[in-house]
């Protein structure tokens, strides 16, 4: 009796495994799925317009002759960067900060200023666009070289 609950047992196990490789060979392939569609910071501006939103701002330390020149292009929540330029002292070593309006700061990048520094320089920071206030390079020694405000959207 048992021998003929185990043959009916494996040849119901025969039937469901057929079944089921016939029915993914005849099925419609389903889509893939969907990128669920959160806007990207595109912060290289040479590869076409800006995108809507994005701000170009220039900081100059008077007493220093320090420049730096940025673009801020947002995304959802959060912020690309791109150092466009900076001239600060050779052989500095340049750390880049954003700060929001409560006054908090985000290190996003840094270099060594060279001759011939390697910009653009690309960066990211979770910041709601609205509340960035100003960029900064940073020395080592914790002085801000150059501060770039930024104005509201």
């Amino acid at each position: 009796m048992w021998v003929r609950t185990v043959v009916a047992a494996a040849g119901i196990a025969v039937l469901v495994v057929i079944g089921v490789v016939i029915g993914r060979v005849t099925s419609t392939p389903q889509p893939a799925p969907q990128p669920t569609g959160l806007l990207q910071a595109d912060n290289d501006t040479d590869d076409g317009p800006p995108a809507p939103g994005t701000r170009e701002v220039t900081g100059v330390n008077r007493a220093t002759g320090a420049e730096l020149h940025l673009v801020i292009t947002p995304a959802n929540g959060w912020l690309g960067i791109e150092v466009v330029s900076a001239t600060v002292s050779n052989g500095k070593r340049c750390r880049l900060f954003a700060y929001d309006r409560t006054g908090h700061s985000y290190e996003f990048g840094g270099w060594v200023q060279s001759a011939q520094p390697a910009f653009p320089i690309y960066g990211a920071v979770m910041v709601a666009p609205a509340d960035l206030t100003s960029i900064s390079v940073v020395d080592d020694a914790g002085h801000q070289v150059v501060t770039a405000q930024v104005p509201p959207p």
